[in-house]
């Protein structure tokens, strides 16, 4: 018995190759919002030059964090993660600005890398993209962070120790004339009596993997 063909999109088990595709490439959408290969490369250069020793990150990575995202926040909400990545981000941005601390090698350079990328229009995700826009940007700072959380701990402790010092001498912290080498002698000062100071600074690759699962 001679039958009609049918349509070639439709007679592959359950529903036809084309949608056998379509289901095969969910782990590229986040949302409405489609990741774009070229893009994941790019994102793995930029945090490689960040933390060289760094692994990759998986396009499949990054759809799964971007949609714990969307199922734990309402459209248009905030992150904790990405909020506070970003807070970070400024505080390192007034660490780099302040002409009473001179950052130690490579914070500069890092700094640069953040804010090429998140000025350049081949980024990952668009910042606009309603509660996942900034994830990108909030995983290359958790990176860096990782790299400089000993330098901005040393700031935030020279930003306390010039604060004290205006307040005893009554003066606005900018006009205490106080740098990283004073805070530094303080320090060497203060531990003397408890012996040889030894800050042990771990350098290590950080794994953004890891990051991705504290992603909120």
């Amino acid at each position: 018995m001679h039958t009609q063909p049918r349509n070639h999109d439709t007679i592959t088990f359950p529903n036809g190759f084309l949608d056998f595709l379509t289901d095969g490439g969910r782990r590229h959408r986040i949302g409405e919002y489609e990741l774009e290969l070229d893009r994941m490369q790019h994102f793995n250069d930029v945090l490689h030059e960040l933390s060289p020793d760094s692994p990759a990150l998986s396009q499949d990575q990054i759809v799964t964090a971007g949609r714990r995202l969307l199922a734990r926040h309402a459209k248009n909400g905030r992150s904790a993660f990405i909020a506070s990545r970003l807070m970070a981000l400024t505080r390192l941005e007034e660490l780099v600005n302040d002409p009473d601390w001179e950052p130690v090698a490579g914070v500069r350079h890092s700094m640069d890398v953040l804010h090429r990328y998140r000025e350049d229009p081949d980024r990952l995700l668009p910042a606009s993209e309603p509660v996942v826009g900034g994830l990108d940007d909030a995983v290359l700072i958790d990176v860096a962070l990782q790299r400089l959380r000993d330098e901005l701990a040393d700031y935030e402790d020279f930003c306390r120790f010039r604060q004290v010092a205006a307040a005893f001498a009554k003066v606005p912290v900018t006009q205490t004339g106080l740098s990283r080498e004073h805070w530094l002698e303080a320090m060497l000062q203060a531990h003397a009596s408890k012996g040889r100071l030894d800050r042990t600074r771990r350098d290590y690759a950080p794994d953004p993997r890891a990051t991705l699962f504290h992603i909120s």
